[in-house]
């Protein structure tokens, strides 16, 4: 039986997950054990249309038991500035006690120079007048033959991959750091184009289109950027490490910067009592009326993104069996069990038991 799933704020299409599951199996990697790990069935996906969209967490979910698996082999992963490795992580422990964006790159550069022999890939931050560069070296000799099967159709191609999958991930990194976009001025890529596809896509992603076979890789943006406020805790940083692609797909979909600042300030509260409308528009420095407007724009509400954020801390905690029903409820705030189940049934068009016995049956 098929687990029904809710309206997912940010989708992916199908064809995502079968190049992942893919590129997983030309590598060596069981992409089947993958698959059921992550909730999903290789079968069922390799009959759907490429372009069905599946919940973005789902991908989440995938790629980051991927990243697990390529890890495993003792090698550093060189795609997405190493996204869902044990190196990632703890750069992000590294700098999560910053106070600004500029303090949080300055420590992530250094954190990234002492580890540069075994990755091969590091940050430089330059700032230039009113214009920051964040450039991004990385060393292409230090990919291992293991993640470049001559079978795989970006083998060729694999320079360009990892510095424009580097450059997308930082992106979208710096802006869930401080809670808001950052408007990109300009994209390098030290690496000859891939495809006018490929291009169009890291266009659409980041808002600027890309210019290849540049003397170095960086994103270019306003300086004034670097003084902004980072928005997140010790706590928000283990919500968005448990789901940090997702957290990333969420961040650098454009537009998405008073939604992905709400998101940030959420997860700073914690999961029981969440912000009022007037005090969150308080935090963002704008008036109520204001704030409205901009959810307005992008389609969402507040109290839509406050049942997103309550759902899917839920949903974490059912698949797993440690807190009994109503201590999940309590822990989301809810006062009576059945208030909480009422919600859930609204959310997912299930009870929490159904949702946690379902998803028992598909492991």
């Amino acid at each position: 039986m098929t687990m029904p799933q809710p309206t997912a704020m940010h989708e992916m299409p199908v064809r995502k997950f079968l190049r992942l599951l893919d590129y997983l199996d030309k590598v060596g990697i069981d992409q089947r054990a993958i698959a059921k790990r992550s909730g999903l069935n290789i079968d069922d996906l390799m009959a759907a249309d490429d372009d069905k969209m599946l919940p973005g967490y789902r991908y989440s979910s995938l790629y980051e038991l991927a990243a697990e698996a390529m890890q495993q082999l003792n090698i550093a992963v060189p795609w997405g500035s190493g996204i869902g490795s044990d190196v990632f992580r703890f750069m992000c422990y590294s700098i999560i006690n910053c106070q600004t964006l500029e303090d949080a790159l300055h420590r992530a550069q250094r954190y990234q120079e002492m580890l540069y022999s075994m990755t091969g890939y590091r940050i430089e931050l330059i700032v230039d007048a009113g214009t920051a560069e964040l450039i991004y070296h990385f060393d292409a000799d230090k990919i291992s033959p293991e993640f470049l099967p001559d079978s795989w159709d970006r083998t060729e191609f694999s320079d360009t991959v990892a510095k424009a999958s580097g450059m997308r991930v930082w992106h979208a990194f710096m802006g869930w750091l401080v809670g808001r976009d950052i408007e990109l001025s300009g994209l390098k890529i030290a690496a000859p184009e891939f495809s006018y596809a490929y291009s169009d896509s890291v266009n659409s992603v980041m808002g600027v289109p890309p210019q290849y076979d540049c003397d170095y890789t960086a994103i270019c943006f306003p300086a004034e950027c670097l003084r902004y406020r980072t928005v997140h805790t010790n706590e928000s940083l283990e919500a968005f490490l448990r789901n940090a692609v997702y957290a990333l797909i969420s961040q650098d979909s454009r537009p998405a910067s008073t939604g992905a600042a709400i998101r940030s300030l959420l997860a700073k509260s914690g999961a029981g009592a969440l912000p009022s409308f007037e005090d969150m528009a308080e935090n963002l420095h704008m008036s109520p009326s204001s704030l409205r407007r901009r959810l307005n724009s992008e389609g969402t509400s507040y109290q839509e993104l406050k049942d997103h954020y309550r759902r899917d801390i839920a949903m974490r905690h059912l698949r797993d069996d440690k807190l009994k029903i109503h201590e999940i409820g309590e822990l989301l705030g809810f006062l009576e069990s059945s208030s909480f189940i009422r919600s859930f049934r609204n959310w997912t068009g299930l009870t929490p038991k159904q949702y946690r016995s379902e998803f028992i049956e598909e492991q």
